[in-house]
């Protein structure tokens, strides 16, 4: 309720204005058939309880519209506009967290809420964008892309214990 206008506009700033002036710039200069990805933190896009990150929350949903609108538009030259959503993942902001926080999210994962039992790493983000450029994922546009080790189909309502069995 209370965020600075100044965050405000640094987390819309340097998310979605800086896709938009890059993506156009971008596809002036690339050829057809190219490819662009995005980076976002889905979870932040579409939640509300982390409540210090919704300048940076409202500017990931930004950002992720952005995504749609240009994969629309960009689709004739047959270039593909596509976002990735990593989960907690291994050196990340996970490192800027106090140490407590980030044990518990360490924890948390590992103990069930990643079915796969594990944060991710930069490999694994970095695969899934390897993967979206390919020539073989020429059909794949506007999409996001949750590269999470399965959180993303976690019900947060019930325990992680009762739902893996």
């Amino acid at each position: 309720m209370d965020i600075p206008l100044e965050h405000w506009d640094a987390a819309f700033d340097s998310q979605a204005k800086a896709f938009l002036l890059g993506v156009r710039e971008a596809a002036r200069l690339m050829p057809d058939g190219g490819r662009v990805v995005a980076l976002t933190y889905a979870a932040g896009s579409r939640t509300g309880g982390l409540q210090p990150w919704v300048g940076m929350g409202s500017a990931k949903a930004a950002l992720e519209s952005l995504v749609r609108y240009f994969a629309v538009a960009l689709a004739k030259r047959r270039i593909t506009v596509n976002a990735v959503s990593p989960g907690w993942t291994e050196d990340s902001v996970l490192s800027s967290l106090p140490p407590e926080a980030q044990s518990l999210i360490r924890n948390w994962h590992s103990n069930g809420w990643t079915p796969m039992g594990r944060l991710g790493t930069p490999a694994d983000i970095g695969n899934v964008l390897a993967l979206l450029c390919q020539e073989e994922a020429e059909w794949i546009t506007g999409q996001v892309i949750y590269a999470d080790g399965g959180a993303s189909l976690m019900n947060p309502e019930v325990p992680p214990e009762i739902q893996l069995g």
